[in-house]
């Protein structure tokens, strides 16, 4: 009965073990999911921000707007809000769709200051994170627009450790529109 004791013990801790490290494996895969879901929304918002560039483009903006336009549009992923003046502005910072707007109606930041992490970094190298937004030539048929995040960094410092991994580039999103602006503009 002594023999019998033991021998439960020792099956026990086996199975901690065996227990610990399916637990190990089971997280390892949840973040990496989760890292691979942060990647999609990512790239998906780039497509939906190089259409709008497109747009712009297409209607004649100059590419300040342009540029404004995409960055709107890429506010999900953009990093943290840098506002000049968030304290003034009366809308929470996950309600940004008035800010936004503002954002898109002056020449500087609006009267809100609306800013964000990755839009025009002040300190730029080759591991700050950016956006980048290029358009085609204004004079040709189609107007072509592309939008993508540099230097994105994972979501969590361990897990970018872990993968030796800190930063990843975000293949650019891509649009082509008909360029309207030269039925009406005079170039």
């Amino acid at each position: 009965m002594i023999y019998s004791e033991k021998k439960c013990k020792g099956e026990y801790g086996g199975t901690m073990v065996e227990s610990f490290f399916c637990m190990l494996i089971i997280c390892l895969i949840l973040f990496s999911l989760l890292q691979i879901f942060h990647w999609s929304v990512t790239k998906m918002l780039c497509e939906y921000s190089s259409f709008y560039a497109a747009k712009g483009g297409a209607l004649g903006y100059n590419h300040g707007i342009v540029t404004r336009a995409a960055h709107v549009a890429l506010t999900g992923v953009s990093g943290a809000d840098e506002s000049l003046v968030p304290a003034l502005a009366p809308y929470s910072r996950y309600d940004l769709s008035e800010r936004a707007a503002d954002y898109m109606m002056y020449s500087d930041a609006g009267m809100y200051g609306v800013d964000f992490e990755y839009w025009e970094p002040d300190n730029r190298n080759s591991t700050t994170p950016y956006i980048n937004v290029s358009r085609g030539d204004t004079a040709a048929e189609y107007i072509n627009a592309n939008v993508s995040v540099q230097n994105m960094p994972l979501l969590h410092e361990a897990f970018s450790a872990f993968l030796y991994v800190e930063r990843v580039n975000i293949p650019a999103g891509t649009a082509t529109m008909y360029n309207y602006a030269k039925l009406y503009l005079d170039e």
